[in-house]
């Protein structure tokens, strides 16, 4: 073999390391690339589901407190009627009682 074609075999191996290599080097660029893609849509996603979380959380405490809201309105309703109706039975009472005492005082004026 001559020098010349040891030489171009020789250049011909480089080459071709070479060209493993930064073939090699594409590849791991491209795996680096599509990790940090992949990373960067499940930071995304999770900050997503954070704030959706925190949006139901939300909602369920205003949930909470119209509920709450509500059967103290309720509540204070029903101790409203209850004491309107405690009212009404003791005006009844003195009502009563003063139609006895007039009944009373008109019977003892006649005798």
């Amino acid at each position: 073999m001559s020098f010349n074609t040891l030489l171009l075999a020789a250049s011909f191996a480089t080459f071709s390391v070479a060209s493993c290599t930064q073939a090699e080097q594409n590849r791991a660029e491209a795996n680096t690339e599509a990790a940090a893609d992949n990373v960067e849509a499940s930071t995304e996603a999770a900050a997503a589901n954070t704030e959706a979380a925190a949006n139901e959380a939300g909602n369920a405490v205003d949930d909470a407190t119209e509920t709450a809201g509500q059967k103290i309105e309720n509540a204070a309703e029903k101790a409203g009627d209850k004491m309107d109706a405690a009212a009404n039975k003791a005006d009844a009472k003195i009502d009563a009682a003063a139609a006895d005492a007039k009944a009373e005082m008109n019977a003892a004026k006649r005798d």
